[in-house]
């Protein structure tokens, strides 16, 4: 099932770039929560539900230009895919082009995704997942 949910994250970051809501929450399941860095003050808390994550990436558009996701690495760690990314946007009020790395602990269960986290380092990543390096 790992390599399916590595494939499923995929789908949901080429979604996202496409701007497609409706594929980017096609595999989460009703009771999916969604807890962003914290690094952005009108982007913190719990957003639930497929519904949840759309308004977070609703907001995200809102605030920046084209929004897109560039996939480093997808890892499978039994139940979980941990995903390095890059986050590059344009601020819609400053103009200015930016671009974040992050990381996001996906968990899976039934073939739906019932929890994602983002994530400043690769650390906190892998202590989220219960992994080590």
């Amino acid at each position: 099932m790992s390599r399916e949910n590595v494939e499923m994250c995929r789908r949901a970051y080429e979604a996202f770039n496409r701007g497609d809501s409706e594929g980017m929450v096609a595999d989460l399941a009703e009771e999916f929560e969604f807890v962003p860095t914290g690094a952005l003050p009108d982007a913190r808390g719990v957003y639930r539900g497929p519904q949840g994550y759309t308004d977070f990436v609703g907001w995200l558009r809102s605030e920046f230009d084209s929004p897109r996701v560039e996939i480093n690495e997808l890892t499978e760690a039994g139940d979980q895919v941990l995903a390095s990314v890059t986050l590059r946007g344009r601020g819609k009020q400053s103009g200015v082009a930016a671009s974040w790395d992050i990381w996001h602990v996906w968990t899976m269960r039934d073939g739906k995704a019932v929890h994602g986290q983002a994530l400043t380092s690769k650390a906190e990543a892998l202590e989220a997942a219960g992994l080590s390096e």
